[in-house]
């Protein structure tokens, strides 16, 4: 056997080898409901509803589902109760029939299989200042 190939043979299975392992935590990573979670809720955007109001956004522009969720969520800075109302494109709009209870530094879902592109606002259960971030 050639020195060359005493050398390259094992070099060229252990640089193989390396790079399946390296590549198999990022094939798993990309499938757990993990990353789907830190796309979605690295999208979120802050809010802030101001006491004596119910909505937010209040008069519009109204917020957009986007294509890194599949729900609309909510982190309140503070416990809160939360409906989300719709807006379709016929006119008018509509809330959930009850409130979620969101926990404040918790992400809670409050609408399931929203579709991207759908506009919606939120419905507080109280009249009192409200602030944390959503994602849809």
């Amino acid at each position: 056997m050639s020195i060359r190939k005493a050398v390259i043979e094992p070099l060229f299975s252990a640089v193989l080898l390396g790079g399946v392992l390296a590549a198999a935590p990022a094939a798993q990573a990309q499938t757990s409901g993990e990353t789907v979670a830190l796309s979605c809720y690295g999208s979120a955007k802050s809010y802030s509803q101001p006491a004596g109001n119910r909505w937010y956004p209040q008069g519009g522009p109204y917020l957009t589902a986007s294509t890194n969720c599949a729900d609309i969520n909510i982190k309140p800075n503070t416990t809160t109760s939360i409906a989300v109302c719709w807006l379709p494109s016929s006119g008018g709009s509509y809330c959930q029939g009850s409130y979620k209870t969101a926990p404040a530094g918790q992400w809670t879902v409050v609408a399931t299989d929203v579709r991207a592109g759908t506009h919606f606002y939120f419905h507080f259960g109280s009249t009192a200042a409200n602030t944390g971030v959503w994602a849809a």
